[in-house]
């Protein structure tokens, strides 16, 4: 089995294109579409969280790991 992965958006008529040259030539197709989520790199699904928080890593990593100061 070969897995074809098509990593840009196509319009329409380049798939159909596409997909009746593989009839064409008998090859027998599975069509899959998996929703890519595109976000800025300057982005984190996190961000703003912890805005009205006093956060300090160091605290942090010391109560994670049960550490004493």
């Amino acid at each position: 089995m070969v897995e074809l992965v098509l990593k840009n958006e196509i319009n329409q008529s380049k798939m159909d294109a596409l997909l009746y040259f593989l009839k064409v030539w008998d090859i027998d197709i599975e069509i899959k579409k998996n929703n890519v989520y595109k976000y800025d790199n300057n982005f984190t699904l996190s961000a703003g969280i912890w805005k009205n928080y006093d956060i300090d890593a160091t605290k942090l990593r010391k109560q994670a790991w049960k550490l004493e100061d």
